[in-house]
């Protein structure tokens, strides 16, 4: 049996490859999506344990603003999830609630990708083609979350996440039964399990 080229590369070779016809075809793919007037593309990601999940691709027309938070200190409508039909109705719409053109995005990168399949390398929606370019472990034990946006304009794909953590703070507590006298001592830096 012969071992074609490709099983000989190690795995960062192959990791790079990838990223490189992934990245040819969706300079392809930004000229379609420039042409719709839009000017960027968004998909949020989160997950913990040993599952992950990032949701439809947005497509934003106008600037993304990120910096307004709610009267709880949250990020109002960080993402929009598809409608699960649970009455099983016919003629069931789920994408009704989905305010930031997830469905002419989704229909576009389909349409694209029928062509473009042998550099996406992959039969995944756009949200999961972009969120494969995180190379940090955002889905097991403690998790992540972020989001990936294309500037279709600059040409760039910036991923701005998080990586959980768990720390820990070292405090010690010292009750003097005889004297009322409590010593504490906290130690405020905090230290990576």
């Amino acid at each position: 049996m012969e071992i074609n080229q490709e099983d000989k590369m190690n795995y960062n070779e192959l990791y790079e490859k990838k990223t490189k016809n992934r990245l040819e075809a969706l300079k392809i793919l930004s000229k379609i999506y420039l042409e719709k007037g839009y000017k960027y593309i968004r998909v949020w990601y989160e997950g913990c344990g040993d599952s992950g999940e990032c949701f439809h691709a947005e497509g934003w027309k106008g600037q993304i603003d990120l910096e307004t938070k709610d009267e709880n200190g949250y990020y109002p409508n960080t993402y929009e999830s598809i409608a699960w039909n649970h009455n099983r109705e016919e003629n069931f719409d789920e994408w009704k609630n989905m305010t930031r053109n997830q469905r002419e995005v989704h229909k576009i990168f389909k349409e694209f990708s029928r062509n473009y399949q042998d550099l996406l390398t992959s039969n995944d929606d756009l949200q999961y083609v972009l969120a494969d370019m995180i190379d940090y472990d955002w889905y097991n034990n403690d998790g992540g979350q972020g989001e990936v946006i294309w500037d279709l304009n600059k040409g760039t794909i910036k991923i701005e996440g998080q990586q959980n953590i768990q720390s820990y703070n070292e405090i010690t507590t010292t009750y003097n039964m005889s004297g009322n006298k409590i010593e504490q001592t906290f130690n405020s830096e905090l230290q990576e399990r």
